[in-house]
């Protein structure tokens, strides 16, 4: 998956979190709608990043040794329990970035 691509698709999804969910934009939708909306994001970065972590060129990446995964998990405790989202980045590629560097 390219850059340029990962970058089109937050542009769409940008885009589309503007046009739906902007209250001064004049569409207005059912109350149900506008609730299914506000997971659009979370949804579409599941899409892109499960590829990522779990394929490399098409082919499954083994649990064991495989630091994408690793980093993810510890992305997730880490936001989880930190609560602060500049801090918990910064870790997790502190984490992943040492891991690709000394272990794998």
């Amino acid at each position: 998956m390219s850059w340029s691509f990962i970058f089109l698709l937050a542009a769409i999804v940008f885009f589309n979190r503007y046009l739906f969910l902007e209250p001064k934009v004049a569409i207005q939708f059912p109350m149900f709608f506008e609730r299914m909306l506000k997971y659009s994001a979370p949804c579409l970065l599941s899409a892109i990043c499960m590829p990522i972590i779990f394929f490399d060129h098409g082919e499954w990446r083994a649990l064991q040794g495989n630091s994408y995964f690793y980093a993810t998990i510890f992305c997730i405790l880490a936001s989880l329990f930190l609560r602060k989202i500049l801090v918990s980045l910064a870790l997790s590629l502190l984490f992943f970035y040492s891991l690709e560097a000394w272990v794998f």
